[in-house]
């Protein structure tokens, strides 16, 4: 099942368990589909793009939303740029690794 079934699935049972007078689905069964619902969700993140600065690689970006006309200004809180890219994790890891020379997800704090 995908993320998004598992969740129509645990809302469809909670729902005829509020209407019923006793529980028609098993609660326990819910709360093991709620953990591989969230599973799934952290799974299916690494498939997600990321929005990365091009000139230093953070992916420390703030997204700041105008209210006035519905935009949004997007800058990288490490060097204040404005120059952004999006790619899969892995393929920002690799430019990050052959930029600084090691791996960003396996860097150890010093």
């Amino acid at each position: 099942m995908k993320h998004n079934q598992l969740i129509q699935e645990i809302k469809r049972r909670e729902h005829y368990n509020r209407m019923a007078p006793f529980p028609v689905y098993d609660t326990e069964i819910i709360n093991d589909i709620k953990k591989l619902a969230m599973l799934t969700a952290k799974e299916n993140s690494n498939n997600e793009p990321i929005t990365f600065c091009k000139t230093c690689l953070s992916i420390s970006i703030k997204i700041i939303e105008l209210n006035d006309t519905n935009n949004e200004f997007d800058y990288c809180i490490d060097c204040s740029n404005t120059d952004l890219d999006s790619c899969h994790i892995s393929e920002w890891e690799d430019k990050y690794e052959e930029k600084y020379g090691e791996r960003f997800l396996t860097k150890k704090n010093k």
